[in-house]
């Protein structure tokens, strides 16, 4: 496999740190993801073979339709901890926030993070902040967060199991785009190859990720394409669903997910956009872009993050008022002409 001097020395760096930790915490993001569990599930299983005390506790539970992920592997949240243990207890840890390098996402296993958070260690592969090896271990020329915890082994010498390798395969698979993505390199695919050299079934993974959804994904579907609209010039294509229609029919807003990659397939649409309403006064906002366009810059000016061609941001406005904003934003972001506010869509 050819050597990546810059995940050589972002390893070497990490194992280094990790000689200070007396006990590890290893998080992701809320409402966790196949490459965040893969990741954190991946970390977790080598830390405690090199002989370290960690152990995983997310915000969040992992959604049903990835319960495939979690077979061998525990994954506790932080409120079944604080009740069974007190948070008091673990107090002083430090905590490794994988796939995520925002400490707010984290949700309340942030609480477990000092004044000056410097417990907290980030691993992750997103645009964004360099990393400084000491805190922040960051690779953006990673396809995914599984894929750079894959180097760790690498770099540790360590073989990596049948139980560990399906996760690591399903995160990288998902956050590609099943390899369709701009991030997807030679590297990518030889890391996926040694992982199915494991054993594991890639049929497995895809039905995992694709085609474990509840019936009533269907009729979510059918709710979005009545809301289809689009920019005025009609290079952005855009969707929108309220959380009374998600609770009616049953459904986790995951269960959403990789929906808005559907509206890029007209040749003609640059980016692609699903609004979803989590409370009256909060909408979601997440954007999926052509391989050429940058929307990263977009979602950035309403905190939000992630990669050039796929990111997102939560904002704190209705539903209505978030679509009328962001649009225009995004319309300028991709270079299409803007007619004035109320002109923005047709």
């Amino acid at each position: 496999m050819q050597p990546n001097s810059q995940t050589d020395r972002l390893s070497e760096a990490f194992f280094r740190r990790m000689k200070s930790c007396l006990g590890i915490i290893i998080t992701t993001h809320r409402g966790p993801d196949p490459d965040g569990l893969g990741a954190e599930i991946a970390l977790n299983y080598l830390l405690l073979k090199l002989g370290f005390d960690s152990r995983i506790i997310n915000h969040d539970e992992a959604p049903a339709k990835l319960a495939f992920l979690l077979e061998g592997h525990k994954i506790e949240t932080f409120d079944q901890v604080d009740a069974r243990e007190g948070r008091e207890r673990l107090r002083g840890r430090t905590v490794i926030s994988i796939d995520n390098s925002d400490p707010d996402r984290i949700g309340d296993v942030g609480l477990l993070l000092d004044k000056e958070q410097s417990n907290l260690i980030i691993v992750d592969h997103h645009d964004g902040a360099r990393p400084d090896y000491e805190r922040n271990f960051q690779d953006p020329g990673s396809a995914s967060s599984c894929e750079l915890v894959y180097r760790l082994y690498e770099s540790a010498g360590q073989e990596i199991p049948p139980e560990v390798a399906l996760p690591l395969y399903a995160g990288i698979v998902a956050d590609t785009g099943h390899f369709r993505y701009g991030k997807t390199t030679p590297e990518t695919h030889r890391v996926a190859a040694r992982l199915l050299e494991t054993g594991i079934k890639p049929e497995k993974v895809a039905e995992g990720l694709l085609n474990n959804q509840p019936l009533g994904r269907l009729e979510a579907k059918k709710k979005l394409y009545q809301s289809l609209r689009f920019s005025s010039g009609k290079s952005i294509a855009f969707f929108s669903i309220r959380r009374d229609d998600i609770e009616k029919l049953g459904l986790e807003f995951e269960h959403l997910d990789g929906l808005v990659n559907e509206l890029l397939e007209p040749g003609s649409v640059k980016a692609a956009v699903l609004f979803t309403e989590r409370e009256r006064s909060r909408t979601r906002i997440s954007v999926r872009s052509r391989s050429d366009v940058n929307v990263l810059g977009a979602v950035q000016k309403y905190g939000g993050g992630g990669h050039k061609n796929a990111c997102g941001a939560t904002v704190d406005s209705p539903l209505d008022s978030a679509i009328a904003e962001f649009i225009p934003v995004l319309q300028t972001q991709i270079g299409e002409p803007t007619q004035g506010s109320q002109a923005a869509f047709a």
